[in-house]
């Protein structure tokens, strides 16, 4: 007889423009609450999923935990970007990133 497994798989958040929009405004008006560390409480986390639930497209309801998440991935690619505008000889702008294109694109 064959076990039932307990694992449960959980659908992968899908984050849509609108979404993260909503998301960081909602911290914005909560910074008040970022700890030293640059992070957030479980429970500011918590109210942001309540506050974007309206804007949901598609996948699953965002949960805290999904919600804090994005905020480290987005904290990581912020941190990249500036320490890739701080080397000398780059170029970036906030529409076109590096402005890397073509063949080059793919190693980048």
């Amino acid at each position: 007889m064959a076990q039932e497994s307990s694992h449960t798989t959980t659908e992968r958040a899908v984050w849509t423009d609108t979404e993260v929009d909503q998301f960081l405004l909602y911290l914005s008006n909560n910074q008040d609450k970022i700890s030293d560390a640059g992070n957030f409480k479980d429970v500011t986390y918590n109210g942001a999923a309540e506050a974007i639930a309206e804007y949901l497209e598609h996948g699953p309801a965002k949960s805290g935990a999904m919600c804090k998440t994005k905020w480290v991935s987005l904290k990581q690619t912020f941190n990249a970007i500036q320490k890739y505008r701080q080397q000398s000889g780059v170029h970036w702008d906030n529409i076109r990133g590096a402005n890397v294109e073509g063949e080059a694109s793919t190693s980048v």
